[in-house]
């Protein structure tokens, strides 16, 4: 008896699909640039900020207080996939609330985060 069923919309569909997988919040297999929630938040003495490259880049994080003002810049060359730039609370200088941005040549993302005493 041969098969006479149809294919599964998965089995007939041809073709690369663009899947992102997630575990705990990092990208493990992405289609683009993503910026996550700095981990921990608030924080206290150091705190991580992870995003993930499509591509091997250079990135530049910039971190402004409450009232727009430039108080930390750190750059670097990464890997494509997960990436994490690590902040001191030395390299602050500031408590409250605070907003990061990392940027790539051809990408931008922002987000914002609390440094408590």
């Amino acid at each position: 008896v041969g098969n006479t069923e149809r294919p599964s919309s998965a089995e007939a569909t041809a073709g690369k699909l663009d899947i992102a997988l997630r575990f705990d919040g990092k990208t493990i297999a992405g289609v683009g640039f993503e910026l996550y929630q700095n981990q921990p938040n608030p924080f206290v003495n150091q705190t991580m900020i992870g995003f993930h490259l499509p591509a091997a880049t250079s990135a530049t994080l910039t971190v402004f207080d409450e009232t727009g003002r430039l108080i930390h810049t750190q750059k670097g060359d990464f890997a494509k996939g997960y990436n994490v730039f690590m902040i001191d609370r030395q390299l602050i200088g500031t408590t409250g609330a605070l907003w990061y941005r990392v940027e790539t040549s051809k990408d931008s993302a922002a987000r914002t985060m609390i440094q408590t005493k």
